[in-house]
């Protein structure tokens, strides 16, 4: 099955990927987790729309072509996802269950006080809808210093301790330079 995951409210954030029809909601779980949103180990769980939740053992081929669920990560800080079911597709067996096929590039975020790349979002700040992001060396003189997360390419950066790998992959254009 084909599947868009992206965050519900900030569509920039967002995954392809595909799966066996034989696959379970936990295995999606699962790989939401380790490519996005673990933290803490919260609990999670897919809705339908209006709020019918979806047991985890649910297999994909049970979920009709063009359903659009929605995924809560964390119930005090929630990170809410939209996964839409776009449709079967044929695949060669694969050594994991879920493929990424694309995902969003990661953006670009400023310093607010020296307009270099940012490596930080400020918690506090973000809380008091303040300008969040900072370098390395203008975080070392920041009010909320210890307040601070590594800037990351998921839709839980700045929540909870998420401190995931800014990318789940290194991008290389040596196919490119070759041909």
């Amino acid at each position: 099955m084909l599947l868009k995951v992206e965050d519900a409210e900030d569509k920039v954030y967002w995954l392809y990927l595909d799966m066996p029809l034989t696959s379970t909601l936990k295995t999606l779980d699962t790989f939401l987790r380790e490519i996005w949103l673990e933290c803490c180990g919260h609990m999670s769980a897919f809705y339908q729309r209006g709020g019918v939740e979806i047991g985890k053992s649910t297999k994909l081929e049970s979920i009709p072509t063009g359903s659009v669920l929605f995924y809560e990560y964390d119930f005090g800080s929630t990170t809410e996802l939209r996964i839409t079911f776009l449709h079967p597709v044929s695949r060669p067996k694969q050594r994991k269950a879920v493929r990424l096929l694309a995902r969003n590039l990661p953006l670009p975020f400023e310093c607010g006080q020296c307009g270099e790349a940012a490596d930080y979002i400020c918690c506090e700040c973000d809380a008091m809808e303040e300008y969040p992001f900072f370098c390395e060396k203008c975080l070392a003189s920041h009010e909320h210093e210890g307040c601070a997360l590594p800037v990351v390419n998921s839709p839980r950066m700045g929540v909870c301790a998420y401190c995931g790998e800014y990318d789940g992959y290194e991008y290389s254009d040596s196919a490119e330079k070759e041909g």
